[in-house]
């Protein structure tokens, strides 16, 4: 991969930019390395005095001496490994999430003296806080056992490989009877699977067991399975995932305790990576100096191909932690726009207290990337240019991300979801709100009256009590092909519903020329959520002949954007105003 970022114009600057640029503290955690305590301990001839190499001093002074004639200057700080207990931990987390870079040593020593546990306990914490930590691991070892092991640490058992009781005597079964004619034939496809090859297979984005196959581990395999006996019923597929399966068994203690997020890792030559959400790490022996450490970091964050969106999106958050007080106090300094926001923010007994809080903060965020738009524009046109000469689907793969899923059924179901929902932003009923009659079978229904008129405090007609009418239109679940194809006729809802998304529309079978159904409801409490977002509504019915008010609990599952739920309630209106033209016409027959 690093053959084709380097062909990319511009890369190395717009990673500079987002990722290198930024950096401003750096701790550094090394058990032989002096701290400011230990030489202050020293010259006080107090308890904790500083008595390692020579060496070790000059490694820091080269370190200082590099971050200060920095044009941005690094604060370096510098801690002793060997304080940092699992008692402590709690204590020096906050050190370590307010950083923007970690040099952590591996040879770090824990309780019992295993060298890398207390490192990579270290690294489990970076990669649990909500902060993005840059972190290079300086290492007397084996680089490449050292990043296998870092990123063992970090992973955590594929739920992926998991086999049925009866799956799994069927294949004991098998493998018993393969062994009984090919003596150790376990153990010749136990050795296919190292702890190299099952990290590399774990990090490929394709099904696991596909990955395997596909490597030349995996064609090892199928060699030896296309010598099975006859007699052995087994597929290669379910070969590997039983391998796959031993080898995370056996990797098990190595293994975080808890789900710390997907881990990717590359490691080719003297470049090395490892990826969790929250955290970038690389390796790097002790032999190199200091001045090497932002060139080696920017080989590696070049190497794993940071998507466009990522830089971005990087972008961004760097934006608003340098230049975010700039840009509040422009947005403070309009005191007009202030004092309307301030009242609405404060208004007392507020009929949609989370409506005004939502709003509050969309206003704020909306003015906060106005003020930031210049220099993201900027970014986003140099990024535009590095990669728009490139080929869209080599890009597209080089992330990670699957070419063939473009324009696929299951991307458009979920690029229309995102496009048309949001999630609920107010505390009654309003335009766009998609419910479910709890207890009722027939579906789902969306409320389509206008915001104004399911405003909870605004005065009707005080017959109606504490009731709130609303026109509520069912919808029809609609086959996704259908609803792909057609989708541009603006008759769909992609909605989420139990983590699956559907398809919707208030035309029966998608069908345009059907007339929507719909009901006159009332919501009880004129609107307001109770319980999260469930809410009263009611409706006339007939019973026993007799006409009557039903009432029953219903619950808002979704909320369609405000545009395109105006759009809806612009075709129910006119539905709803249709003048009977044609009432005194007759339709040739036949």
């Amino acid at each position: 991969m690093s053959n084709y970022t380097e062909s990319i114009v511009g890369y190395d600057q717009l990673i500079q930019e987002v990722f290198i640029d930024p950096i401003r503290t750096v701790i550094v955690i090394d058990d032989e390395y002096p701290t400011l305590d230990s030489f202050a301990a020293k010259e006080l001839n107090l308890e904790g005095a500083w008595k390692g190499k020579n060496q070790d001093v000059e490694h820091v002074r080269q370190l200082l001496e590099f971050a200060r004639k920095k044009e941005s200057p690094w604060l370096v700080d510098v801690h002793d490994g060997r304080k940092i207990t699992v008692a402590k931990e709690e204590v020096f987390a906050p050190h370590l999430h307010h950083s923007d870079l970690l040099i952590l040593d591996y040879n770090l020593e824990d309780s019992l003296g295993v060298k890398g546990e207390a490192a990579i306990n270290i690294l489990r914490k970076l990669a649990e806080n909500d902060h993005f930590n840059l972190v290079i691991v300086h290492t007397k070892d084996d680089l490449e056992m050292v990043v296998r092991e870092i990123a063992l640490g970090l992973s955590y058992p594929d739920a992926a490989l998991r086999l049925t009781e009866d799956e799994q005597e069927s294949l004991n079964n098998a493998l018993e009877q393969w062994e009984n004619e090919t003596e150790e034939i376990i153990s010749l496809l136990d050795r296919e699977i190292s702890e190299s090859t099952y990290l590399q297979v774990r990090t490929r984005n394709t099904e696991i067991c596909a990955a395997l196959l596909g490597t030349p581990e995996g064609s090892r395999i199928i060699d030896l399975w296309k010598s099975r006996p006859r007699e052995v019923k087994i597929n290669p597929r379910d070969l590997a995932k039983w391998l796959l399966l031993q080898k995370q068994g056996k990797l098990t203690k190595k293994f975080s305790s808890h789900d710390l997020g997907g881990v990717q890792v590359s490691n080719s030559g003297d470049i090395n990576w490892i990826r969790t959400d929250r955290l970038f790490v690389t390796v790097l022996s002790k032999s190199h100096s200091p001045e090497s450490f932002e060139c080696k970091l920017l080989e590696a964050i070049r190497t794993s191909f940071p998507s466009p969106h990522r830089l971005l999106l990087a972008k961004m958050r760097t934006e608003i932690d340098q230049h975010g007080v700039i840009a509040e106090a422009a947005i403070l300094r309009n005191k007009h726009i202030q004092v309307e926001w301030l009242s609405d923010f404060l208004e007392p007994d507020p009929v949609d207290q989370k409506g005004i809080i939502y709003n509050t903060i969309e206003r704020h965020w909306e003015a906060l990337g106005d003020q930031l738009q210049s220099t993201l524009s900027d970014f986003a046109e140099r990024l535009y240019a590095s990669f728009a000469r490139l080929d869209t689907g080599e890009v597209i793969s080089e992330c990670g991300l699957d070419k063939t899923d473009v324009g696929s059924p299951d991307t458009l179901m979920s690029f229309n979801w995102f496009t048309s929902t949001k999630p609920i932003d107010r505390s009654h009923l309003t335009t766009g709100h998609v419910f479910n009659i709890i207890g009722q079978e027939e579906g789902l229904w969306i409320c389509l009256s206008p915001a104004c008129d399911m405003v909870p405090d605004r005065t009707l007609d005080s017959s109606l009590a504490d009731c709130r009418p609303f026109i509520a239109v069912q919808l029809h679940r609609i086959t996704r092909n259908n609803a792909l194809r057609n989708a541009t006729k603006n008759i769909y809802l992609f909605l989420q519903i139990g983590g699956n998304i559907e398809a919707f529309s208030i035309h029966k079978e998608g069908d345009i020329i059907s007339n929507p159904e719909w009901k006159q409801m009332l919501a009880g409490n004129r609107g307001r959520f109770h319980e999260g977002t469930n809410l009263s509504v009611g409706w006339i019915d007939q019973k026993d002949g007799v006409l009557g008010l039903c009432w029953s609990e219903a619950s808002a599952l979704a909320q369609l954007r405000s545009e395109y739920a105006l759009n809806l309630l612009q075709r129910i209106g006119i539905f709803l105003s249709r003048p009977g033209l044609g009432i005194n016409f007759k339709a040739l027959s036949g």
